[in-house]
């Protein structure tokens, strides 16, 4: 059995159906939270600096569902081909897949310190924060050219606001692990006579 074989025989045909709508989710939304975020950021740093906040919202929540490693790196793999498909590369080319693939790999070597993966409000922000932070850097540094001192700017408020969209993700996980908690003990109750 090659390695390839072995990463993905871990994974069901449910958490690949959750990687692929999650992964939809977030491209998606990308022209309407872009729009949005061009207004407060204008030129001056990457578009998803900011936007970050509803980008990393999408894959840290794959993250929590699946529970397993790789996940990040699969959501990155099925959103850089959405955008292919879909024509949404604009005039970067293909190189903007690094954007993509890239932030979930950085985001799956972060949480090799955390033993239970993205399961707690501290390991989804350190998720979001890396891999927006990632993305951030590569679009400043190969499509931008930004000089330093903006590039810095732009790291440590992707940092922030990347942290942020994992945090809501973790909760968004939370909110239906909790639901659905509730509607099986509703299930499993007996009626009164």
């Amino acid at each position: 059995m090659t390695m390839i074989n072995k990463f993905f025989i871990r994974f069901t045909t449910f958490d690949f159906v959750i990687i692929a709508l999650l992964s939809a989710c977030g491209i998606a939304t990308k022209p309407f939270v872009r729009f949005l975020a061009e207004i407060f950021t204008g030129t001056l740093v990457p578009i998803g600096t900011v936007a970050g906040i509803f980008y990393m919202l999408w894959i840290v929540l794959a993250c929590a569902i699946v529970k397993k490693r790789g996940t990040a790196i699969l959501v990155g793999i099925v959103q850089s081909v959405l955008v292919v498909v879909f024509d949404m590369l604009g005039n970067r080319g293909l190189a903007n897949l690094l954007v993509y693939v890239v932030p979930g790999i950085t985001l799956e070597l972060a949480m090799l310190a955390f033993p239970h993966y993205v399961s707690t409000l501290f390991s989804s922000f350190t998720a979001g924060a890396v891999c927006n932070a990632t993305g951030s850097f590569i679009v400043s540094v190969v499509f931008m050219r930004l000089a330093f001192i903006p590039m810095l700017v732009s790291l440590i408020v992707s940092v922030i606001f990347g942290g942020i969209g994992g945090i809501v993700g973790y909760k968004l996980y939370d909110v239906v692990n909790n639901l659905k908690g509730a509607q099986g003990n509703t299930a499993n109750e007996k009626p009164q006579d």
